[in-house]
């Protein structure tokens, strides 16, 4: 009918968790490269080096991922419940609708948490990596 339709938060799009995943996915081609030329050098102290780096990444993918996704899900289903919330005449059914995405809202923000904590620790590892 040339309306618009709404765009419900996490339908959709280039997410959260395809953003993280791209930038650890592209630091560990990095790492992977320079530890190719760290043994095409031999040099035995880059190679170290690079496979301790290319192992960070990899378990900052591991541990964030099921994160994200709760994220990812609870911001689909909030999204959904707050349309169906709109979607309806009858106030109780709004009242527990909203209440569903609500519920949803607190998963989203908890996950963000836990995603917070899991950046804090690998950066930390990445620090101290790096000054070594």
């Amino acid at each position: 009918d040339g309306s618009y339709k709404s765009i419900k938060p996490g339908c959709g799009g280039f997410g959260i968790r395809n953003f993280l995943t791209l930038f650890l996915s592209i630091e560990v081609s990095k790492a992977m490269r320079e530890l190719a030329t760290a043994k095409a050098n031999g040099d035995t102290n880059a190679e170290a080096k690079a496979t301790r780096i290319i192992a960070v990444y990899t378990a900052q993918m591991d541990d964030s991922n099921p994160i994200l996704t709760m994220i990812s899900d609870a911001m689909t289903l909030e999204g959904e419940f707050l349309e169906a919330a709109g979607n309806t005449e009858n106030a109780a059914d709004k009242a527990g609708l909203e209440a569903k995405a609500a519920e949803q809202r607190n998963i989203k923000e908890h996950g963000q948490d836990l995603l917070r904590e899991c950046s804090k620790k690998y950066s930390a590892k990445m620090k101290a990596l790096r000054s070594t």
